[in-house]
């Protein structure tokens, strides 16, 4: 069971660091980059960070003698409140800015479909491909910060992994 201190931890670190990361999105959109593409990549940047930062703070100051499940817990709770306040970030920033940015998105998606069309239908099938490239049309923010929000719940969840073998006793 997850305790209080725990989700306060994560609270602490995890708003923190979903705010940094919205913070690299908004000032990679501002520079003229897809955020929403292969640059927003950079934004996870703050993740290992601040998952390090919390068990830390944790074992430093509420329990010393850490376990590996314990130190995972710990991990998640800071990637769970990161990806929340980040995809909700990023909802609020999609919703409120408008549909150019979606669209914008959609064109490099579209261009970068196109290149690789042979290998796609190969490996997805004909109708499949199709599919998929129209409902490219269908984005809306909700789909875009529910992904984000998914991709950062993975890649917190290898980091919090090995912060826990880290940081065990």
């Amino acid at each position: 069971m997850l305790n209080q201190t725990i989700v306060r931890v994560g609270v602490r670190y995890g708003v923190l660091c979903g705010l940094a990361s919205f913070v690299i999105l908004l000032a990679l959109h501002l520079m003229g980059f897809n955020a929403l593409g292969d640059a927003g990549r950079w934004s996870y940047l703050p993740l290992p960070i601040f998952i390090f930062m919390g068990l830390r703070y944790f074992k430093q100051f509420h329990d010393a003698e850490v376990g590996f499940w314990k130190g995972v817990r710990v991990s998640l709770s800071v990637t769970f409140y990161t990806a929340l306040s980040a995809a909700m970030l990023l909802y609020l920033m999609l919703y409120l800015a408008g549909p150019e940015i979606i669209q914008q998105h959609v064109v490099e998606l579209r261009a970068l479909l196109d290149q690789s069309r042979e290998a796609q239908i190969k490996l997805l099938g004909e109708s499949n491909f199709e599919q998929a490239y129209k409902e490219l049309d269908n984005l809306s923010p909700s789909m875009l910060a529910t992904h984000d929000f998914l991709g950062r719940m993975l890649v917190g969840a290898m980091f919090s992994v090995v912060a826990a073998v880290f940081f065990r006793k």
